[in-house]
């Protein structure tokens, strides 16, 4: 019996890891650079619902958010505050929303549900490229030396200056 129930829980743990989350206030885990979530319990019954994601690396990010949910009127979306453009088709509302922002993402849903409202959607992330550090030294070092150089040989050339005379 006790088997069974480690089995139970660790299957449990693993779909919830793994699968999307249902919706209201949660925290999706985004360290695989992708969370999706489903809403299609009792929603917006509090406000807005809150959707927060975790566990990525100190950074910016460039991101992509999609957002489609029907039963759901004047549904809006936010990502970290940044408003997603929206528009309705009948009874379907989508969102979406790309730009960058620092590893950790809040998504604020709102709108008026019917009894039958669901949404879901998706926040993807990438790592913006980060300059190596030895780059701009290097680059200083390049120019440094090219300065250095320049009076070098304007020191060492007196000859070539109109008269053959060195300036005093």
């Amino acid at each position: 019996m006790r088997g069974f129930r480690t089995f139970f829980l660790l299957s449990a743990f693993a779909w919830a890891a793994i699968g999307p989350a249902a919706a209201g206030e949660r925290v999706i885990d985004l360290s695989s650079g992708s969370g999706s979530f489903v809403g299609d319990g009792p929603l917006l019954k509090q406000g807005d619902d809150f959707i927060t994601f975790t566990n990525l690396s100190p950074g910016t990010y460039s991101y992509r958010f999609t957002l489609s949910g029907e039963g759901i009127e004047g549904l809006a979306a936010s990502v970290n505050g940044q408003n997603a453009g929206t528009f309705t088709v009948g009874e379907r509302s989508f969102a979406g929303l790309e730009g960058r922002d620092n590893g950790s993402f809040t998504v604020q849903i709102t709108g008026r549900p019917a009894d039958n409202a669901s949404y879901q959607g998706m926040l993807t992330v990438t790592p913006e490229p980060r300059p190596e550090p030895a780059g701009p030294a290097l680059l200083m070092a390049g120019l440094a030396a090219l300065a250095g150089g320049a009076a070098w040989l304007r020191f060492r050339a007196p000859a070539a200056r109109p008269g053959g005379k060195p300036q005093a």
